[in-house]
């Protein structure tokens, strides 16, 4: 047997091995992952500039650039926001996205990146953005949107495949298509709009999030389940 980490990564392996012809295949079980136990929900400061963030690896699929693009277009119809991105730059396809963040920094775009952060900086981050974006084209699970709303803080990401699993349970805005002009629509109905966003907010903090400790002994539980090797 196989554990994939949801449903999606589950049907995929399947499709996969239905298009090779492969006939004897392995059972799936779609088992997904936990969270690290949080306490930490925060709102923004007073009178603060509402910040967008987005936590991730800079590579290509992550879609940083439809992100950025997204952001340029609502900075020059004047919308006040800054967007933070905290993620590592894969160095085999994060160049063009690191070049379009240099950018429009140096175009004076209020957009904060420092590279990768640590739990403590992650954790101060999630605290202080309004919502999160997570603009990723391809996931197979995707744990920066269950982060997100596990600090009460509504995600923009997709509607479908492994993400639309976390998003089904509430507080995303889900994303038909996960291109520049979808994602500059959620982020300015989230900004324009403090019902809606309010909305989103009380329903991740209502969700249950699975923690480690249960997604191992669900796996271990699993694993117990499969045949012995002679």
């Amino acid at each position: 047997g196989i554990a994939a980490n949801s449903e999606d990564s589950a049907a995929c392996l399947r499709d996969y091995w239905a298009w090779l012809g492969v006939a004897d295949t392995p059972v799936v079980q779609a088992i997904p992952l936990g969270l690290d136990e949080c306490h930490l929900i925060g709102d923004i400061p007073q009178g603060a500039t509402p910040r967008v963030l987005c936590v991730g690896t800079i590579e290509g699929r992550k879609n940083h650039l439809a992100l950025l693009a997204a952001c340029e277009g609502l900075w020059q119809e004047g919308l006040k926001f800054e967007l933070q991105l905290l993620g590592l730059p894969r160095a085999d396809t994060a160049g063009p996205a690191l070049a379009r963040i240099a950018a429009l920094q140096a175009a004076g775009r209020p957009l904060l990146f420092d590279g990768p952060a640590d739990d403590a900086a992650l954790q101060a981050a999630y605290r202080r953005c309004a919502f999160t974006v997570y603009p990723s084209l391809m996931e197979g699970f995707g744990l920066p949107v269950l982060e997100s709303l596990q600090h009460g803080k509504p995600c923009i990401c997709s509607a479908a495949g492994a993400l639309g699993e976390s998003a089904r349970g509430g507080g995303c805005a889900g994303l038909p298509a996960v291109d520049a002009g979808s994602i500059a629509a959620a982020i300015r109905r989230l900004l324009q709009n403090p019902a809606e966003l309010a909305t989103l907010a009380g329903q991740a903090r209502a969700r249950r999030f699975k923690l480690w400790p249960e997604y191992a002994r669900e796996l271990t539980g699993w694993m117990a389940t499969l045949p012995r090797r002679g």
